[in-house]
């Protein structure tokens, strides 16, 4: 056999001195080329003993081997057993009544801290009420108990009165947030220019109407909403953002998690925008998001600011600003809420 043979060495002994000739095999030369050059080929070629050993049956395996498996599959069954019996102490040396009790008392523990806390800060707000009653008797009105005596007031009318202005800022940030759970906002509807208010209030319910039907495929009737009016004083250059309370949360509900109709919407809609009736402090904390993440971009990035669309995501504090570039930088197409407000 020469150099320039067509032969084949066994893929699986690879002995060096045996070797196959093409033409003995019954190869073809394309068949042959396949074999030697082509990567994704599966096929082997053996030689007759590594033939004769892949090909015996599995009775003719040596009993030696027999007897390590038989070893091996007791030695599992063993490590299975001694697994068996640490999971079952772990479980005996767990009372599962002690963890309920031990969660509870963690439970406990942490209102007791919140609680703790609350008393902290009011016993604080009073000692300042304490010390702001001092300054006002006067520099003759003696240190900060005497001022206090002076004035009549004790630590426990002190105090009673912070818990009492506590309570009752709660209870009118409760009543605000409660009346605003059925409102939305709606921005850039086009403002009729007229001194009559019911027909200013009439093409408003037209839009919204024709807005929420042909948009959200939401039919509305009148008796719907409970109140509709424009926020802040007429301008004549630009239409006032139109607040629209709902009689049930489940329309404003509807409308919010179904914003992504407004992205592309037939022309009498481009531009417009929808977000939630959040409280003045909200607002105030997203327009300083924005203007700060602006500011940010222009102090750091190339790119004009007016390129991007600043945006509000998320809720609480989870609340942070997204850029999206504009697709056209000459055209400003405000969808989303946050960067209306």
């Amino acid at each position: 056999m020469t150099d320039d043979t067509k032969a084949l060495q066994c893929d699986k002994c690879l002995a060096p001195n045996i070797w196959k000739c093409a033409d003995c095999l019954g190869l073809s030369d394309d068949m042959y080329d396949r074999l030697v050059t082509d990567p994704n080929n599966s096929l082997r070629w053996f030689c007759e003993q590594c033939e004769n050993a892949v090909m015996t049956k599995p009775s003719a395996v040596p009993q030696i081997q027999n007897d390590k498996i038989d070893q091996l599959i007791v030695a599992i069954e063993k490590l299975v057993e001694k697994y068996d019996s640490i999971e079952q102490r772990l479980a005996d040396k767990c009372d599962v009544g002690e963890v309920v009790k031990l969660e509870s008392n963690m439970r406990d523990l942490e209102k007791k801290v919140v609680n703790d806390s609350q008393d902290i800060n009011l016993r604080v707000q009073a000692l300042e009420l304490k010390v702001q009653t001092a300054e006002t008797a006067g520099p003759e009105g003696g240190n900060t108990a005497e001022a206090c005596h002076d004035n009549g007031v004790s630590d426990e009318e002190l105090i009673k009165f912070v818990v009492q202005e506590e309570l009752q800022k709660k209870i009118v940030v409760e009543k605000d947030l409660q009346s605003r759970k059925k409102n939305i906002i709606i921005y850039r509807v086009p403002e009729k220019k007229t001194e009559v208010v019911a027909e200013r209030r009439q093409n408003d319910l037209v839009f919204v109407t024709d807005l929420l039907d042909g948009v959200f495929d939401m039919k509305l009737d009148e008796t719907d909403i409970e109140k509709m009016y424009r926020l802040g004083s007429w301008q004549e250059d630009k239409a006032r953002p139109l607040l629209i309370a709902f009689r049930d949360v489940e329309k404003k509900e509807a409308i919010m998690s179904d914003l992504k109709k407004l992205k592309n919407p037939i022309e009498k809609f481009k531009g417009v925008g929808i977000s939630p009736d959040l409280p003045p402090k909200e607002r105030d904390e997203i327009k300083r998001m924005l203007e700060a993440a602006k500011k940010a971009h222009v102090e750091n990035e190339t790119d004009s600011v007016e390129n991007y669309r600043f945006l509000v995501v998320g809720r609480g504090p989870r609340r942070k600003v997204i850029k999206v570039k504009k697709n056209n930088p000459s055209t400003q197409t405000r969808n989303l809420t946050s960067d209306s407000l």
